[in-house]
């Protein structure tokens, strides 16, 4: 996924109720959540925030 015309697959959540869905991100900035054109299937909302991407950075003495 490299062209500036390709969608980017991230996980979203509903700016109004805070559900998390897979979604797209199209290049225009969209977020669509993956398998629902309407919106939020919980309260119809169609506003989506990315999540941050997880920090897997472990010290091993921690375990």
């Amino acid at each position: 996924m490299g062209g500036d015309d390709e969608t980017s697959r991230l996980m979203a959540t509903c700016v109004e109720c805070k559900s998390v869905f897979a979604a797209l991100e199209f290049p225009n900035g969209t977020i669509q959540p993956i398998g629902s054109r309407d919106g939020c299937t919980s309260c119809g909302a169609t506003e989506f925030e990315p999540l941050p991407e997880p920090s897997f950075d472990f010290d091993e003495t921690d375990t």
